[in-house]
């Protein structure tokens, strides 16, 4: 235990240092940072370690608590990696649909941003392998699936059905993490929440680009918005925000729980299409459910 929180503090202090010796790439990552993007991920491998425990009670033991705590600071590492990346890859569509990202706004030149991202990655790789194979294999994973989503020559995101699926199986592998952290066996993890995970909640999860129908339109990444137009995916992302919101809720089996899933799920599809759009507060109700989700399931 006396390793895993001397590894915690340096990864927590980490960015102080980075802050003192690259203080423009540290000011720029912070502020670019996609916070709600990872609390997704957290909420996921909060929902595997939700589902262990009720198979087992040795989740809220102090080392698994604080190999949890480390799990996330990987995942925020990594997540630093997958936005710098993803941003290199996607500036001419930024330059219509974000143009406050800095690479567009030339706060910052790539080979500085390209750096800081490497730089994460190599602390979240550090982290998770001296975490335990369990972490490591988990944030390798989950950071692979991000590299050959976003990047060339694979660049996956272009391809509409593979490209869900594969961001669906990144929140697999990160519900997985979270499940065998907890003391879980993957391979008894109950098989309708794989199809939870990777089907509806990853469908509903295309209000993502929502945003960026213009630029993707244009770089050619065929999302939902691109293929059907900004109406027509809207119902089709009403639609399956409905069947993860009623099979969340059947799934819990919490009959006093149905009213607010009802409200959650209402708030969140006026919000879709609420003008001007702001996927900010979509983000708001979308996690408040997941993580409302994670927290009836351990303590119901």
């Amino acid at each position: 235990m006396p390793e895993q929180i001397l590894l915690l503090s340096a990864a927590i202090v980490l960015p102080v240092f980075l802050r003192l010796v690259f203080p423009l790439q540290t000011k720029i990552i912070v502020a670019d940072f996609r916070f709600a993007r990872l609390l997704h991920y957290v909420a996921l491998s909060g929902l595997g370690i939700a589902l262990a425990s009720r198979a087992t009670s040795v989740w809220m033991e102090p080392l698994r608590v604080l190999n949890y705590a480390l799990f996330v600071m990987a995942l925020g590492y990594a997540a630093v990696f997958a936005v710098v990346t993803n941003d290199l890859e996607d500036i001419e569509a930024d330059r219509i649909s974000n143009r406050k990202r800095p690479l567009v706004s030339g706060a910052i030149n790539r080979h500085q941003y390209l750096s800081a991202g490497v730089l994460c990655q190599i602390a979240a790789l550090l982290i998770a392998g001296l975490s335990g194979p369990v972490m490591f294999w988990g944030i390798a994973g989950i950071s692979l699936g991000y590299w050959v989503y976003s990047c060339k020559p694979l660049r996956l995101k272009r391809i509409p059905l593979i490209a869900k699926l594969l961001i669906g199986l990144n929140s697999l592998f990160t519900a997985f993490a979270g499940f065998a952290l907890a003391g879980g066996n993957i391979a008894h993890f109950p098989w309708i929440w794989i199809f939870y995970i990777v089907v509806p909640l990853s469908l509903a999860a295309n209000f993502v680009d929502l945003k960026d129908t213009e630029g993707d339109g244009i770089t050619g990444v065929k999302t939902l918005p691109v293929m059907f137009g900004l109406q027509k995916a809207r119902w089709i992302i009403v639609f399956f925000t409905l069947l993860t919101y009623i099979m969340g809720g059947l799934l819990l089996g919490i009959v006093w729980v149905y009213p607010l899933m009802f409200l959650l799920s209402g708030l969140h599809i006026w919000l879709l299409f609420r003008q001007p759009y702001d996927e900010r507060w979509v983000f708001l109700v979308y996690l408040t459910a997941l993580f409302g989700l994670d927290i009836f399931l351990i303590v119901c």
